[in-house]
């Protein structure tokens, strides 16, 4: 196995107040291991959470992770480094999502706004990372022994509302980093598991939460991804996640196995 392996599991889950309704899981997400035409393996992570009130949001949120995957594939193609991403390139990208959402729904009769969805999203080099979102949810990466969030949740003025990859205005609240250091471990998640997974009073990661999940992927040196996500999906719908978080909830956890493995499993 190459030293810039990745191991990762993705994984959404519908939830509790959804199910109660009859709706379907209106998170989505992506996680895949691409190879540019240098040979520098690049790790691509998106999730994408669509909106309550927005009728086609399943569907936006879907484009919107196929959409981020897609155009780093392109990337990769063409050689391209990670460290050629900038606010301007993932501006473009957004372009084209909100182009290909305005198509379909000048085709099926909707707004673009019935397709409103929020996004997260990694692309993660050898020794840079490019990090952007709009919207609420978060990304965390290990920071030494702990955990640190990237961007904290936009939510704008108010916590029960925020914004999203459809909107208008949406290239005013992307939030885009270029981090020029090699990362070795990432957690992407929707808002759905934003509780669980940060403190709000003291704005920090809990890095309890990160650390046991991470040390699972790590120590499952014989599964594959589709093994450790259906793994992640159970402990998604399990009673201890559902009782603190009715809602649809996305998490992608991913560990760069350069590092020496822990003995934790996923349960």
């Amino acid at each position: 196995m190459m030293p810039d392996s990745w191991r990762y599991a993705a994984a959404s889950s519908l939830g509790t107040s959804h199910a109660k309704l009859g709706s379907s899981c209106q998170d989505a997400h992506a996680c895949d291991l691409l190879l540019s035409a240098t040979g520098e393996p690049i790790l691509v992570a998106v999730v994408a959470d669509g909106a309550g009130s927005a009728s086609r949001s399943e569907e936006g949120a879907q484009l919107a992770c196929a959409l981020v995957v897609a155009e780093v594939r392109a990337l990769c193609e063409t050689g391209r480094p990670v460290s050629d991403l900038s606010r301007e390139v993932v501006s473009d990208w957004l372009v084209r999502f909100q182009s290909e959402i305005g198509v379909r729904a000048d085709s099926e009769g909707v707004m673009p706004r019935d397709f409103a969805c929020t996004l997260v999203a990694a692309v993660v080099g050898t020794s840079h990372a490019a990090f952007f979102q709009i919207g609420d949810g978060a990304m965390v990466v290990s920071d030494g022994d702990d955990y640190a969030w990237v961007f904290w949740p936009d939510t704008g003025e108010y916590e029960n509302l925020t914004f999203f990859a459809t909107d208008p205005q949406a290239a005013d609240h992307l939030q885009f980093e270029l981090c020029e250091r090699c990362i070795d471990e990432i957690v992407l998640f929707s808002d759905g598991l934003q509780r669980l997974a940060l403190h709000y009073q003291t704005r920090t990661a809990h890095s309890p939460f990160f650390r046991s999940l991470l040390a699972a992927v790590r120590s499952a040196e014989a599964e594959s991804p589709e093994s450790l996500s259906a793994k992640l999906a159970a402990y998604l719908a399990s009673p201890t996640v559902n009782e603190r978080t009715d809602d649809d909830k996305t998490l992608i956890l991913a560990a760069r196995l350069h590092l020496a493995d822990t003995s934790e499993d996923l349960r």
